[in-house]
């Protein structure tokens, strides 16, 4: 039996046609975030691609509890992801246990400012209603909501 020790060269890819590599792809994968000794969220998908400073996901399923007992879910056919900022290129589906469902056609998420901006149609559902509109904008921190063009229909009880 013969054992081959290499020294590592520093960086495994070279871009030498400042073309982005990809640095790791993963196909049909199911992953498990745990924060303080708590499974935190589950992320399931198709395919994952980690480049150097960004990943891009596709068809995937992000399942989070939340400290209420509730849990939230986000599917998307395609996410863009750099640092802190999320772009949803073919539309965002948002469902809550507690009966909220957003959709909308694209949208960026900044994780550090907890900001949504929507572009395009949106739909807003709870218990009380249905509003639709373009290019809504979700403020967390504030707790603001705009868009264009709404529309609502209120359930009166």
């Amino acid at each position: 039996m013969a054992l081959l020790f290499f020294k590592p060269r520093g960086e495994v890819f070279i871009d030498t046609d400042n073309i982005d590599i990809a640095k790791i792809e993963v196909k049909g994968f199911k992953m498990y975030q745990i924060k303080e000794n708590v499974t935190d969220a589950i992320i399931v998908g198709n395919q994952a691609i980690q480049y150097r400073d960004h990943e891009i996901f596709n068809n995937i399923l992000i399942s989070r509890f939340l400290e209420n007992g509730q849990f939230e879910d986000v599917r998307a056919s395609r996410v863009y992801r750099k640092q802190d900022i999320y772009r949803f290129t073919n539309g965002v589906d948002y469902k809550k246990s507690d009966g909220i469902s957003f959709v909308s056609q694209t949208g960026v998420l900044n994780l550090k400012t907890e900001v949504f901006n929507g572009k395009g149609e949106f739909e807003l559902k709870n218990s009380q209603g249905v509003v639709n509109g373009i290019d809504v904008v979700y403020d967390k921190k504030k707790e603001i909501v705009k868009a264009k063009k709404i529309k609502s229909k209120i359930r009166l009880d």
